[in-house]
């Protein structure tokens, strides 16, 4: 009987352990699946209205595979107009107008940022005001290239659906509301 009481202590001890070990792996799994998101590329706001002049913050988590954040161009939308970049100590920013008309053939406005640093392990936030076309609506990319002195990280995949899955190196995204 004693090592009857013996033998199931020691199994609900071991099932116990199992159950923190398991516990355990599935929150680190979580937390590895989470990191890579947190790692793209952001903007916000995340929704912004149509006909309104709004304020973009381009999030940078990192640098380039251990190089340094040394420049950043962004593609703007077509539905973006009057397009101020704000200022940031160190960087200077250039904008070039749109090109080719609209439509298919019509090369989007650039944002280009130059001349600074910025350390791979240290984020960093770009800023620029435009304001949104009255009759936008829906979810825009706002494809993004960082350089990393010789090395370069594009941020400019697009999901093919809203069904498909986040790309490996997705463009940020904002909602425009009515």
């Amino acid at each position: 009987m004693m090592s009857d009481i013996l033998q199931f202590s020691r199994s609900a001890a071991a099932r116990s352990s199992m159950g923190r070990a398991s516990a355990m792996g599935i929150a680190a799994c979580l937390t590895l699946i989470a990191v890579p998101a947190a790692a793209h590329v952001t903007i916000a706001p995340k929704g912004v209205k149509a006909g309104q002049v709004s304020t973009f913050v381009l999030k940078i988590p990192h640098g380039c595979a251990g190089a340094a954040t040394t420049g950043l161009r962004v593609a703007v939308p077509g539905i973006l107009s009057d397009i101020e970049p704000q200022e940031k100590a160190g960087w200077t920013a250039a904008v070039t107008p749109a090109t080719g008309g609209a439509g298919v053939g019509a090369k989007p406005a650039q944002i280009a940022w130059t001349g600074g640093s910025i350390a791979s392990a240290n984020h960093a936030e770009f800023a620029f005001k435009a304001k949104v076309a009255a009759d936008a609506k829906g979810r825009i990319y706002v494809p993004i290239v960082q350089q990393c002195g010789d090395a370069v990280e594009r941020w400019i995949e697009i999901p093919a659906s809203p069904a498909a899955g986040e790309p490996d190196k997705p463009a940020p995204a904002f909602e425009v509301k009515p």
